[in-house]
C-alpha cells in the first residue's frame, strides 16, 4: 500500500510549482482529465476545473479511509473518499483513473470491484499522505 501512496505523491511532487496548469497530468492522460472536469460540470457536481481540482485535494487531504482493489489479471486500483462524498481513484502507478461526488444510490467502488472479482483490502491513509495534500491545498 505505501508503495502506491509513495508513487502517487511522487506524481503530484513533478506538478506541484503549477497544479492548476499541470494538473492533468497526474491523469493516466490530459484527454482524461479534460473529459472526466467537462462531466462533472455538466452534472453539476462543480462549477469549474478549479473547483473540480479542489475538490480532489480536498478528498485526498481529509480521505477517511482507502479500499485497495488487486486484481489477478488487471490493474490495481485504490479508492479514496472524503466522508463518503467524493471518491479519487487510482491506478497501481499513482495515476488518477476518475474522482467524482458519490451518490447514494450507486453501486460504491468497494461492491464494484468485489463483483468483478477483486481481493479487496480496506485501511486509513496514512498521515503523511493526508498531510502532503494538506499541504497542496494550501
Amino acid at each position: 500500500m505505501k508503495n502506491i501512496e509513495d508513487k502517487i505523491i511522487s506524481n503530484f511532487e513533478s506538478i506541484k510549482d503549477d497544479i492548476d496548469g499541470n494538473f492533468g497530468n497526474t491523469w493516466q492522460s490530459k484527454k482524461h482529465f479534460t473529459s472526466h472536469v467537462e462531466k462533472r460540470i455538466f452534472l453539476k457536481h462543480v462549477a469549474s476545473e478549479k473547483d473540480y481540482i479542489t475538490k480532489i485535494l480536498e478528498c485526498l487531504s481529509t480521505s477517511v479511509e482507502y479500499v485497495f482493489a488487486q486484481h489477478e489479471n488487471s490493474w490495481d486500483n485504490i479508492c479514496y473518499n472524503s466522508d463518503k462524498s467524493w471518491a479519487v481513484i487510482f491506478n497501481e502507478h499513482g495515476k488518477i483513473m476518475t474522482s467524482y461526488k458519490i451518490e447514494p444510490k450507486s453501486k460504491s467502488f468497494e461492491s464494484t470491484q468485489s463483483s468483478i472479482k477483486a481481493k479487496i483490502t480496506k485501511g486509513v491513509p496514512n498521515e503523511k499522505f493526508r498531510k502532503y495534500f494538506k499541504r497542496l491545498r494550501s
